[in-house]
């Protein structure tokens, strides 16, 4: 019996640990495509209701975890009926070319009627900037940069206010916010050059003194309060998904871990170099001569038990490890603690029992 090569094990375990990553992925993919979903359906339920700025944000996050032609254009129908005229203008037209890549030529032809009947109403705003403007001069819109090629180009906005601003080394600062609420205006803010130097920042009012009189003791003067730094928000609880789900993935694969090592163990010891289909002469006696008499080709066949004893080890432990790193990947990843599914949660975790004479998986029902 030939050996297995210890090359093609490692092979074999690496690609059990690709299969079980795989398996990961997939739940993930699957997992964010329900919460999608599930997004998606409240969202629809809101904006039936009328309760349009309610069901944006839904709709916001269903398109980021599982992007769709038809969240798209529900997202833009739902900025539309809260008044953002340009990011549903936007949106409509982002529709209208996926859905003429996806042959869907019906649903072209309605975001861009949508589109175009939103054209009129669009806000435009303009940012213009010297013609000798320094080159490190930086522009934003509402936090957000304005690259060169967007200076003097109406820009379609959301209406509401909204603040231009520019910066560039040793110059003041320029900054100004317009309000634009009338449908179809246009507006122009002018960028003027920057003057050389920094805006001083204006030093504190000292504090007033302590009160003095007769018959008063006298006051130390108080030292400033600091400002109170605002409390950062606390942070999601966390909580592993299955504690039991991961022992058991983490048993699994240690058991597979030892059985892939023990068999390999076995192998090369069964098996030295080339040695397991090696023969055995027997001594029979001695002819009439006192020649001695062997008959060659007989194997005792204890090599062989031993290697494939060794070579049954090693599957059994791959197989042993690639079922224990899913459990382990998805028992161990972290998620957020949900209050009312805590005690539902709990309840269906398997749970892995050790005894003195037993060991196995046991589920709460």
């Amino acid at each position: 019996m030939k050996s297995l090569p210890m090359q093609h094990l490692g092979r074999l375990l690496a690609l059990a640990m690709f299969l079980a990553a795989l398996v990961g992925g997939a739940g993930d993919a699957r997992a964010d495509t329900a919460a999608a979903q599930a997004l998606f359906d409240a969202a629809r339920q809101l904006m039936a209701q009328g309760r349009h700025a309610e069901a944006c944000p839904k709709l916001e996050e269903s398109q980021r975890l599982d992007p769709g032609i038809g969240t798209q254009f529900n997202l833009a129908a739902c900025y539309e009926h809260i008044g953002r005229t340009a990011s549903a203008w936007s949106m409509f037209l982002e529709v209208a070319g996926a859905a003429k890549a996806a042959g869907q030529p019906e649903r072209e032809k309605v975001a861009r009627q949508r589109a175009a009947a939103l054209e009129a109403k669009l806000i435009r705003l303009t940012i213009t900037a010297p013609p000798d403007a320094p080159e490190d001069l930086q522009v934003k819109r509402d936090g957000a940069p304005v690259g060169r090629a967007q200076w003097g180009i109406p820009v379609p906005v959301d209406p509401g206010k909204h603040t231009v601003e520019a910066v560039a080394p040793g110059r003041r600062p320029f900054a100004r916010t317009v309000e634009l609420t009338t449908p179809g205006a246009s507006e122009t803010v002018a960028i003027p050059r920057l003057p050389a130097g920094r805006v001083a920042t204006p030093a504190a009012p000292p504090p007033p003194p302590p009160a003095t009189g007769p018959g008063l003791p006298p006051v130390a003067p108080r030292a400033p309060a600091a400002a109170a730094a605002p409390t950062p928000a606390a942070p999601p609880q966390m909580r592993r998904r299955s504690k039991g789900m991961m022992v058991t993935g983490i048993v699994l694969i240690s058991v597979g871990a030892v059985a892939v090592v023990g068999g390999g163990l076995a192998i090369a010891a069964a098996c030295p170099g080339d040695t397991c289909d090696d023969t055995e002469d027997t001594f029979l006696g001695y002819d009439e001569y006192g020649e001695p008499i062997y008959m060659s080709g007989f194997d005792s066949g204890e090599d062989d038990s031993a290697a494939a004893a060794g070579v049954a080890l090693v599957l059994g432990g791959i197989v042993s490890a690639g079922v224990g790193i899913p459990l382990a990947i998805i028992g161990g990843r972290k998620v957020p603690v949900q209050p009312e599914k805590r005690a539902a949660a709990a309840a269906a975790a398997p749970e892995l029992v050790l005894g003195p004479r037993y060991a196995g998986l046991r589920w709460s029902m």
